[in-house]
């Protein structure tokens, strides 16, 4: 019989996905009576008074918002990946791998659907035109190496390989802040909670976090 623990550990993950698209499920208008691209449309949302003064229009385009927030999610998910590791060095204490995982996946999972809203919106060679949709992009195929290799089918079927591929994830971080740079976004708060997860990866930051933890007992 399956241990319901594992279960019950990712339900805040599974409850966040869902939020997530409950939230971008609101400016979604499905049509099942339509046919082809008439089917799905997107709402409008309307900008406060002070975001339209600042954007200089009192509208965003649905599928320009759902991109946006998809994405926001998506780097969302893969901080809080990253930063695991650093965290259970914090703490003394490694998360379980079911955890990890699920992480991983939402991460893959949001990324897919950011991918799949930008390309209905803009088409898929429009990619190619903008260093900031190339990085974006990239990025976007290690995420999702890293999501189908996280088994740990995958784990013993790549055997040392699977440490090299998941290290990949450091270039997937560097071209996610360059994506948010280059598209002028917020990206300050994000390449800050990053730094932190690349500085506390350094053996002499971690050398010294142990032998303080080693001494405080």
């Amino acid at each position: 019989m399956l241990s319901k623990k594992p279960y019950l550990g990712i339900l805040p993950i599974v409850l966040i996905v869902l939020l997530v698209l409950w939230k971008l499920a609101q400016f979604v208008d499905l049509d099942l009576t339509e046919m082809g691209q008439d089917m799905l449309s997107f709402v409008d949302v309307e900008l406060s008074d002070e975001d339209a003064d600042r954007l200089d229009r009192d509208f965003i385009p649905g599928i320009e918002y759902v991109a946006s927030l998809s994405g926001l999610w998506a780097i969302r998910f893969l901080l809080a990946a990253f930063l695991m590791s650093p965290v259970s060095l914090l703490l003394g204490r490694s998360f379980p791998l079911y955890f990890r995982q699920s992480i991983g996946i939402a991460t893959g999972f949001i990324s897919s659907l950011h991918v799949m809203v930008f390309v209905l919106s803009e088409g898929f060679f429009p990619v190619f035109t903008r260093f900031e949709l190339i990085f974006g992009f990239i990025a976007f195929l290690i995420i999702i190496s890293l999501t189908l290799t996280s088994s740990k089918k995958a784990m013993k079927l790549l055997k040392r390989r699977w440490k090299s591929l998941h290290r990949w994830v450091y270039i997937a971080v560097l071209l996610v802040i360059a994506h948010l740079v280059l598209l002028d976004q917020s990206w300050l708060i994000y390449a800050t909670l990053f730094s932190f997860g690349f500085l506390l990866r350094l053996k002499p930051v971690k050398k010294l976090i142990t032998r303080i933890k080693s001494t405080s007992k």
